[in-house]
């Protein structure tokens, strides 16, 4: 693969890593993991293709799971912490 096509690849996974975190922080949770499954697909296309686009992947995907993951459980924190606080 060129050089050329592994950065326009690398731009593509980018690019849907920031639109979903942009879906996530819409509240869109659904057409943010359909933008996931997309990185996902992409992660196994270049995995026997191209090592250092499917780590790109990877840690795209890693990422998005982390974000998505603080922002569904810190909401929940901080209401269990405000439930014992008024106890």
């Amino acid at each position: 693969m060129t050089p050329a096509i592994r950065e326009l690849k690398k731009h593509q996974i980018r690019t849907l890593f920031n639109v979903a975190i942009q879906l996530l922080d819409n509240g869109e949770r659904e057409t943010a993991f359909e933008c996931l499954i997309k990185i996902q697909g992409m992660m196994a296309a270049f995995d026997q293709l191209d090592s250092t686009l499917c780590a790109y992947a990877k840690l795209a995907e890693s990422a998005f799971i982390t974000y998505a993951q603080s922002r569904s459980i810190s909401p929940f924190m901080h209401t269990v912490r405000m439930e014992a606080s008024v106890q």
